[in-house]
């Protein structure tokens, strides 16, 4: 393909500009005249046209304006789009609302994706950390039944894990007591990672009691249980009333892709080894379940590891110059929160 020329580019830049803002497929004449280019409306269409052969234009059978394709918009994200920004207001309002929010890890990602749903009037989505990563503070064992013990991790972030366990052999309620007191002081400051790779172990050949064996045999099983990371989502209302989501293709296969959310956790780990924001424009996400749908993605971390990922996601028609930087922005506050609370 050949380079794209600097005129090419700045009606290229305009042009997705403009759909974004109208949702018009958008005319050489008007479109002259609005933006005022110092060209007739027939070097326009031409213009149209050698962006249409290069793949960033194209136009609905219904109209003769154009609109941009996928790689029209590759093209504006990654050359065109050299202002992201956001308002200082929206910043005082994410810092604001960010605050305010509950110290309960799962209430703060409800914020949160709330925030991102209502500043981008898109849909606002979490990847909750991956357990494997979090920092024990607490453990207590509690009987349920004489068959059931009920395994109870409080993190340092403030995660609050809860795995139930069946066991064949009885163990009271004052030995699930003092187990418990032991396997704070054992795994207070380590992660789930370390305490089932390392440190049960070393504690298997510490405590050999029958007892402490079985306690040890209650948290392994509950502990290797612990592996799935899960997802949040706001703003589905937000689609609703988008007109490029309704059609029935995308409608449903957005739909779809919500209520399977393992799906789109998949989608959304895919950020997680990269160090900055990420976009996904249309077929770019590669999955059967997506169409005519973007997603800008980050990770953010605990300590100097990725944690999980958030994020907007809505219509290839989104406006980028907005929630590209306002994803950035959040991706870096809820790290910095999350860095100092797991110290």
């Amino acid at each position: 393909m050949r380079a794209v020329t600097e005129r090419e580019s700045e009606v290229l830049k305009s042009i997705v500009q403009e759909y974004i803002a109208t949702g018009r497929p958008v005319g050489s004449r008007s479109f002259v005249q609005k933006y005022s280019f110092t060209i007739s409306p027939a070097t326009m269409r031409n213009i149209m046209y050698d962006l249409e052969s290069l793949g960033f234009l194209t136009h609905p059978h219904t109209s003769a304006g154009r609109i941009p394709t996928d790689t029209g918009y590759r093209y504006f994200v990654d050359f065109l789009s050299d202002s992201y920004d956001i308002s200082d207001l929206d910043y005082g309002y994410i810092r604001d609302d960010f605050m305010r929010s509950e110290v309960h890890l799962d209430k703060m990602f409800i914020s949160i994706t709330k925030m991102l749903s209502s500043v981008s009037k898109l849909a606002g989505i979490v990847l909750t950390p991956n357990p494997d990563f979090t920092v024990v503070k607490q453990v207590e064992l509690v009987s349920i039944d004489p068959e059931t013990v009920l395994l109870i991790i409080v993190t340092r972030t403030g995660v609050v894990i809860n795995k139930k366990i069946t066991i064949s052999e009885r163990v009271t309620r004052d030995i699930l007591f003092s187990t418990s007191n032991i396997l704070s002081s054992e795994f207070a400051g380590f992660s789930i990672f370390d305490i089932k790779t390392d440190i049960l172990a070393k504690m298997r050949q510490k405590y050999s009691g029958s007892n402490e064996q079985i306690s040890l045999d209650v948290v392994e099983l509950a502990m290797n249980s612990i592996n799935e990371q899960d997802v949040f989502i706001e703003g589905i209302e937000n689609i609703l009333h988008i007109p490029d989501m309704i059609e029935k293709e995308v409608l449903t296969s957005f739909l779809r892709l919500i209520e399977e959310k393992k799906n789109l956790a998949e989608i959304m780990q895919r950020t997680m080894d990269s160090d900055s924001v990420q976009t996904f424009i249309g077929s770019e996400i590669d999955n059967s379940y997506v169409v005519g749908c973007s997603l800008v993605a980050c990770c953010y971390k605990i300590g100097n590891k990725n944690a999980g990922v958030l994020g907007v996601i809505g219509p290839t028609r989104m406006d980028y110059r907005k929630v590209v930087p306002l994803v950035d922005y959040t991706g870096r506050l809820v790290t910095n929160f999350l860095s100092s609370v797991s110290r």
